[in-house]
């Protein structure tokens, strides 16, 4: 899914690129420029300004809670969200951009000494040049977005 959440949702932004979705960040003001980018890019905004409303071409989900978890729970019923584990963990949290494999010997003098030797899958961020892997936080998450969906 696509989505356009507006600015002061930064924390649920990332983890629905944890989840693996293309979501961009924008600011709700100008309304008019929300709204164009939304319709033009097929973007569900996201969003807990009152002042966006649904209208025209652009679908607009009203996040209603505080929490994280609920906000997840919300767009799943609302816009139909699906967590896929597959997807997991395939966007860089910070720019949006998919991950790309990259070989573990690329990366010996990029990450603590204890990752690489644990460590055999890197992955890393064409636009940042941020490294990832799997480690315990890639478990947590795991647990965390299958306790969201089936609550």
């Amino acid at each position: 899914m696509r989505f356009l959440v507006t600015d002061e949702s930064k924390r649920l932004a990332r983890w629905l690129r944890l989840a693996g979705a293309d979501v961009e960040l924008m600011p709700a003001h100008p309304l008019s420029a929300l709204y164009l980018r939304a319709h033009n890019e097929g973007r569900v905004v996201l969003t807990r300004n009152g002042r966006i409303k649904t209208g025209g071409l652009v679908r607009v989900v009203q996040i209603r809670s505080h929490r994280l978890e609920e906000q997840l729970r919300q767009i799943i019923q609302d816009a139909g969200l699906v967590v896929d584990e597959a997807a997991l963990f395939t966007r860089c949290d910070r720019c949006n951009v998919e991950l790309a494999e990259i070989e573990k010997s690329a990366v010996s003098d990029r990450v603590p000494p204890y990752v690489y030797q644990t460590q055999q899958e890197f992955y890393t961020c064409p636009a940042c040049a941020r490294i990832y892997w799997a480690a315990t936080h890639y478990d947590r998450a795991v647990k965390f977005f299958e306790r969201v969906q089936h609550a």
